[in-house]
């Protein structure tokens, strides 16, 4: 049985180089030639730092009683934040990775629960995700769990 509980500090170095390696995955085509591995690294410690230093961030893992290699086997960071458009408060789902050996086990979509029902807890009136269209994993993940795409994001390199 999966179960889900803010982060530990000393957890944070696994689940960042987790986190790390899957979003090489999530590369679009016109990022994959120019992204490099110490700016990518850069760029996503600092997401992390961003997020968990503002009010409201949070990290959530998920573990199981006997994972496949030491650690949590899921993890979710989440940042509350006011809809560009509306001003309502929204919590946005900045990282999710479950452990490949245990993808399609309710794992992400436990994270999820516990994503929606923190962003209740802190007054979010929403919960929303920016997703690469070629991940159809996370794409699949997030529709189960009843999510539906509000918007597209285009891009184009120069």
């Amino acid at each position: 049985m999966v179960s889900v509980r803010p982060y530990r500090m000393e957890e944070l170095p696994q689940v960042l180089a987790r986190g790390l390696a899957s979003a090489w995955d999530q590369l679009v085509d016109r990022e994959r030639g120019r992204a490099r591995a110490d700016a990518m690294r850069r760029q996503f410690h600092e997401m992390y730092r961003m997020v968990l230093s503002t009010p409201g961030g949070a990290l959530f893992v998920a573990e199981l009683p006997a994972p496949p290699e030491p650690g949590p086997v899921g993890h979710a960071l989440l940042l509350p934040q006011p809809n560009p458009f509306t001003g309502v408060r929204e919590v946005v789902v900045m990282d999710i990775w479950v452990h490949p050996a245990l993808r399609r086990r309710s794992i992400g979509s436990r994270l999820l629960q516990e994503a929606e029902g923190y962003a209740s807890r802190i007054g979010g009136r929403g919960l929303v995700a920016q997703i690469a269209l070629h991940n159809q994993a996370s794409l699949a993940l997030f529709g189960r769990s009843g999510f539906r795409q509000d918007r597209v994001v285009v891009g184009r390199g120069l």
